[in-house]
């Protein structure tokens, strides 16, 4: 889920399309729509060839992604139209033993590719929560449309959480453009290392915020998307976060958290929890109030943060943090689709 690269998030793949596009150059466009069993790459997944016969993206190697090829060719070349096909293992023989659901489309033509491909960058840019649909009904002439979030008919709610997704029945394949949060970890000591990759494990996409250089390094946290080393008196300078994003604080020291806090909180972030106890936690929110955060802000912190599991180690308050943020995350989604109660609340019914 974290990995954007050879994807329509990957701004770079889009950006390089938009110029073909923008040139009027054709290219030829194959991507996973959905999976079962392994596979190297999920659906999303997207490789293209361009008319000077150069690839950018991968849908995952070996057979697949010479399969793929072999298709893209033969879009790019007219002797093929539009295609959807389940790649099954009995056809690929790969050893990974799963299927994957490929299309592959010739770009639209150039007026209609260059607007969808430039509002999909921007909206990528802006990071604004959008959907892409593919409606490959009709295999020859997939249409394909941008909508925004904000657009979707409640009833289709779903859209914006269990995506991508394919639905057989319609020929209709879905996916998110910008709209999964991001969990900014402040603070890379030993408990930071390891909740990064418990978040990332269930789902988080996460950025490593830390002002010591020895510990903001991608050897540590390799399962971050980002990795940032700065001041924490400058986070509103060098991060972006959103009111889709979430929020744990855990620096060196009660100044540095302060400093994160105070810049986070007119973003109204989903969800900030910060390290510490609670006779630190009466302290900071006072402090918060009389650098003009609000109080009703203070209050929402989770702090101190975490479920309170009677964690100890750096492993065992990751896991506390880790469910906390599930909670949270579960329970901002619609009611209709959040886990039964069984799974989120033991004894409840």
């Amino acid at each position: 889920m974290t990995d954007s690269s050879g994807t329509l998030r990957d701004a770079v793949l889009v950006a390089r399309l938009l110029k073909e596009a923008r040139a009027g150059r054709p290219f030829a466009l194959a991507g996973v729509l959905a999976t079962r069993g392994s596979m190297p790459r999920g659906a999303g997944a997207r490789m293209a060839l361009l008319s000077d016969g150069s690839w950018l993206g991968t849908v995952g190697g070996g057979r697949v992604e010479q399969m793929a090829m072999d298709r893209c060719r033969a879009v790019l070349e007219g002797t093929a139209s539009g295609s959807l096909e389940w790649l099954t293992h009995a056809k690929t023989g790969m050893a990974c033993g799963g299927d994957a659901l490929l299309s592959v489309r010739r770009s639209l033509g150039p007026e209609d590719e260059t607007r969808l491909l430039a509002d999909l960058l921007e909206r990528g840019r802006q990071d604004e929560p959008s959907v892409i649909d593919e409606d490959w009904s009709d295999e020859r002439r997939p249409r394909v449309s941008l909508t925004s979030v904000s657009d979707i008919d409640p009833g289709d709610l779903r859209a914006t959480i269990e995506l991508p997704l394919w639905d057989e029945a319609r020929r209709r394949y879905s996916e998110p453009i910008g709209a999964d949060p991001m969990a900014y970890v402040f603070g890379a000591g030993h408990v930071g290392q390891a909740l990064c990759p418990v978040l990332a494990g269930v789902g988080f996409r996460v950025t490593v915020f830390d002002d010591r250089a020895e510990l903001a390094t991608t050897e540590l946290f390799p399962r971050a998307e980002r990795v940032v080393c700065g001041d924490f008196g400058h986070v509103s300078e060098l991060v972006h976060v959103t009111r889709r994003d979430y929020v744990v604080v855990m620096t060196h020291g009660h100044v540095a958290d302060l400093e994160v806090l105070r810049q986070v909180a007119p973003a109204q972030p989903a969800y900030v929890g910060c390290i510490g106890s609670r006779g630190k936690a009466a302290f900071v929110r006072r402090t918060l109030v009389e650098r003009g955060v609000s109080d009703a802000w203070a209050q929402a912190v989770h702090l101190p943060v975490g479920e309170d599991i009677l964690a100890v180690t750096p492993d065992e308050i990751a896991v506390s943090i880790a469910a906390e943020m599930i909670r949270c995350r579960a329970e901002l989604r619609p009611r209709e689709l959040r886990p039964h109660a069984a799974h989120a609340r033991k004894g409840e019914s």
